[in-house]
């Protein structure tokens, strides 16, 4: 491993104003392949350590949903009390599903009259 450098926050301040950082460099490049893969395997932190790890793992990004488990939901606007909106809301996440099933035990009471 490297050495411990130790150093003030006045001096690392300095030397991040001049374009510096605390990485050694010199050591990074002379790392073999062995090296690297014998650090990553060795470290704690990495839970990713085959190619099968690599396998089973979901990248989730921020505002973009993958496909529903059951695609039967239909977007649409509607309008409702700002109380009735507020009440649900306050409940946390999956406040729409909530309304979704009070609507569905209303439903259940008042079968739709035929035609």
């Amino acid at each position: 491993m490297g050495k411990i450098v130790r150093m003030t926050s006045e001096e690392i301040k300095a030397m991040r104003a001049a374009g510096g950082d605390m990485t050694d460099w010199e050591r990074v490049r002379n790392l073999t392949e062995e090296e690297v893969e014998r650090m990553a395997m060795e470290d704690t932190d990495n839970f990713l350590k085959t190619d099968e790890d690599l396998a089973r793992i979901t990248v989730h990004r921020p505002g973009l949903r993958g496909p529903q488990k059951t695609p039967t939901k239909k977007s649409l606007a509607i309008r409702l009390s700002p109380d009735v909106v507020e009440y649900f809301k306050a409940t946390g996440a999956g406040w729409q599903s909530r309304i979704d099933s009070a609507l569905r035990d209303w439903m259940s009471g008042h079968p739709t009259k035929q035609v």
